[in-house]
């Protein structure tokens, strides 16, 4: 009992201890004689006894075995022809009897004899009690009997129906009414021709053999009984098995579900599923005593496997002849639509006869069981190969939503109603709008906008050029994303016709709007180069026209004047062509922020913004303010080139802010780090130009209606200026406040011969209101940001 389930050990114990004691008490109370004038008698009842239950009639009842037998018949003959102790022992030990013949296993047998040996004590003593001195068949013997018998069936059935709850875990009143009717007409049943047999004895011995007429007719009667309920059960079993055929369409659930219901149906106690497959051992699920599990096919499965050979029909191995291994099998192919998806292999396996938890053992397969495996391997072939294609489909869909995720490129489908059904995450960046709130809505709703010629392009206007025989388009709009930025997107359009009508639009969608805003910057700067080479070279060629002309005759203070206007444009030109000769050498260097000729040196960042900031103070409207600090702040940098940068920055500083607003230039130490901040309160920088501001030739302004000159370099040369003497320029931007760019440099590294390091200097510090923000570095930050870049 060590395989049960603790409560049903427990139960079973507790039946057969109070079967034990049940036996105790009535051989006690009433052994009756036991000399050799008895036994003949005992001995022929004894033998009958067993004999009616080895020849009953085994039945498959909800995956146990059930007996119909005429024990109860015989149970009647023992009560009435012997006294009390000898009818117990003679009854438990006819049963006994039958149980070794039958090779039940322990537990079962246990389990019976203490169940009859419960309900026979209170039957015998009832019906001694009642019958008294009064004979058999008189009104009170008859009764007596009905009592006792009434009292054992009684019993007998809640003992089973306890048993059979326990196993199949339900309320013990089902299972009460479940069994009472059949349980009830079994015992009247054997009752009756126990009792003629006692009576035919009684009276008139002679005629006793006719009691084998009514004996045959009630064996019969038991055998279609029997054979109603298993068809009712294997009905049940096979409702069951369809039930669990649709329950899912994934393999793995539903083999883990259909094979123990199929086992049942047959009362197999093995049920393998072997999936077909090239060379090699076989694969597949295997649902045995020990539950279910995918594996290898075992040495069993191949003498299966052999036993079937070629053949399409299912084919039997019966008792004594099955193939190695087995102590009966059923084989079928799995065919559908021509396939052959596998093989299930039903059967008890040699040396299996152990009993599993309800402590029957597996059913004898026979032909008989062909007739209904043929449809069901039919059906489990089907389900099969739609579980395996529904995997495949599904194999697939994650492949291609995949592919749809990790494009770069925006796809969408479209129904033949211009709606959208696939909407993948590319298109989701490109636009700003999510899947769930695209998918249902119009093509027109997200992807219409105006081309470059200002001309609004719908699908309907693209459908105007397609047809069956030219089902492409393409098309070029402008669109706003969610965020209101403006995207150049190109749409190409792939549609599947049926019956002359579109049904299916697959649109790729690239996001062209950097190639767009970089031949927009080629133009822009050809424009901008253009005017800034222009604007010097006019005064330049106009003042030697005329010094040429008229000069002799000029004043010297005139021609001196006219010769430094000419310097001054000569030496803007000059820097203008060396900003271009530096970014262009400085963008072709791999690695980047490698500048050419860069010397770093000790050098004090308070004397490098005196410098940069000495021409915008000599001007008579200068509005620059300096914080610098009292003592020199030595950063590792070039002194020309840190100049430069400062320089460029209050340029742009000064170009992108009002003239009645100041400009500030601030130098402070902060932790290891040595800053210069120029802030203006200019308009700001926009959100989506901030992150561009640092780039070469950008520039914010429509060069047709620019108000500052510049080639959009100064910037781009600053923070490559700064990276290459290991620091890092940040900009941060506030609408309507102006914007604050930061320069961080690494202080020098002093070595003092003492071996002392230098004292630390005070940190100085812009005030709490117009500090530089921080953001991490070589990144631009903006709480509400507007551009500009020199």
């Amino acid at each position: 009992m060590g395989g049960l389930p603790p409560r049903l050990r427990w139960f079973i114990a507790l039946v057969a201890t109070a079967g034990f004691l049940a036996v105790v008490a009535v051989v006690l109370l009433d052994p009756g004689t036991w000399d050799r004038s008895v036994w003949p008698r005992l001995a022929v009842l004894l033998v009958l006894t067993a004999a009616s239950e080895v020849g009953g009639l085994r039945l498959p009842h909800r995956g146990a075995l059930e007996m119909l037998t005429l024990y109860e018949g015989m149970v009647v003959v023992n009560i009435a022809l012997l006294p009390a102790g000898q009818a117990i022992a003679v009854s438990l030990a006819g049963l006994l009897s039958a149980q070794v013949v039958q090779r039940r296993a322990p537990v079962k047998a246990v389990f019976n004899l203490g169940m009859y040996a419960t309900a026979l004590a209170p039957a015998i003593g009832l019906y001694h009690l009642v019958v008294g001195e009064a004979g058999l068949l008189g009104a009170r013997g008859l009764a007596a009997i009905a009592v006792g018998v009434a009292v054992f069936a009684l019993v007998n059935l809640l003992l089973i129906s306890q048993l059979l709850a326990l196993l199949e875990d339900r309320p013990v009143w089902d299972v009460v009414q479940e069994s009472s009717k059949m349980s009830t007409l079994i015992f009247l049943g054997n009752s009756a021709v126990g009792l003629i047999g006692v009576v035919c004895y009684l009276r008139e011995p002679v005629v006793l053999p006719a009691v084998g007429l009514p004996v045959v007719t009630l064996w019969l009667a038991y055998r279609s009984a029997g054979r109603e309920m298993q068809e009712r059960d294997r009905f049940q079993h096979l409702y069951e098995v369809g039930q669990a055929f649709a329950s899912s369409l994934v393999l793995e659930e539903v083999l883990h579900n259909v094979l123990p219901k199929v086992a049942r149906l047959f009362g197999a106690e093995e049920a393998h599923l072997l999936f077909a497959q090239g060379p090699g051992r076989p694969f597949g699920a295997i649902h045995g005593p020990h539950g279910f599990r995918f594996g290898p096919a075992g040495d069993a499965d191949l003498a299966a496997l052999r036993l079937l050979g070629e053949s399409m029909s299912p084919v039997v191995g019966v008792a004594g002849r099955a193939p190695t291994g087995w102590r009966e099998v059923l084989v079928a192919p799995l065919v559908a639509q021509g396939r052959h998806l596998g093989v299930i292999v039903l059967g008890n396996l040699n040396g299996q006869g152990r009993p599993r938890a309800d402590g029957i053992t597996g059913m004898r397969l026979g032909r008989q069981d062909l007739q209904l495996l043929s449809p069901l391997a039919s059906g489990l072939a089907v389900t099969l190969g739609n579980a395996t294609q529904v995997a495949q489909i599904k194999a697939e869909k994650s492949t291609l939503e995949q592919i749809l995720g990790l494009s770069s490129d925006g796809i969408l489908l479209l129904d033949g109603k211009g709606r959208v059904r696939v909407w993948n995450q590319a298109m989701e960046r490109i636009t700003g709008v999510a899947a769930e709130e695209a998918v249902g809505l119009a093509y027109n709703e997200w992807l219409a906008g105006p081309d470059h010629d200002g001309k609004l392009v719908r699908l309907e206007d693209l459908l105007e050029e397609t047809g069956p025989d030219n089902p492409r388009a393409s098309c070029e709009v402008r669109a706003r994303t969610s965020e209101g930025l403006e995207r150049w997107l190109r749409c190409n359009h792939s549609l599947l016709y049926e019956g002359g009508e579109w049904t299916t639009d697959v649109v790729i969608v690239h996001d062209v709007t950097r190639i767009r805003q970089t031949e927009r910057a080629k133009a822009d700067f050809v424009a901008t180069v253009s005017h800034e080479l222009r604007t010097p070279i006019t005064p330049i060629k106009g003042y030697v026209e005329l010094l040429q002309a008229r000069g002799a005759r000029m004043t010297e203070e005139k021609r001196q004047d006219m010769l430094r206007i000419i310097a001054e444009r000569a030496e803007h030109l000059a820097r203008l062509v060396e900003d271009l000769l530096l970014a262009s050498r400085i963008s072709s260097e791999r690695g980047g922020s490698a500048v050419p000729g860069l010397r770093r040196e000790c050098t004090d960042l308070a004397d490098a913004a005196r410098r940069a900031a000495t021409d915008w103070l000599r001007r008579p409207d200068s509005r620059l303010e300096l914080e610098l600090p009292d003592r020199p702040l030595e950063v590792d940098a070039d002194p020309l080139r840190l100049v430069q940068v400062l320089d460029n920055l209050l340029s742009n500083a000064h170009k992108y802010s009002p003239a009645d607003r100041p400009v500030r230039l601030r130098v402070w130490r902060d932790g290891g780090w040595a800053k210069a901040a120029v802030v203006d309160r200019g308009r700001g920088i926009p959100r989506e130009e901030l992150d561009r501001i640092f780039e070469k030739f950008h520039r914010v302004e429509d060069p047709m209606t620019m108000t500052t000159g510049g080639t959009g370099l100064g910037l781009y040369i600053a923070r490559e200026l700064t990276r290459a003497m290991g620091g890092e320029i940040e900009a941060a931007s506030a609408p309507r406040r102006g914007s604050t760019f930061t320069v961080r440099l690494p202080l020098a590294t002093v070595h003092d011969p003492s071996g002392q390091p230098p004292p630390a200097a005070t940190p100085e510090r812009p005030d709490a209101e117009e500090r530089p923000a921080g953001p991490k570095p070589g990144r631009a930050r903006a709480e509400d940001p507007l551009v500009r870049s020199s």
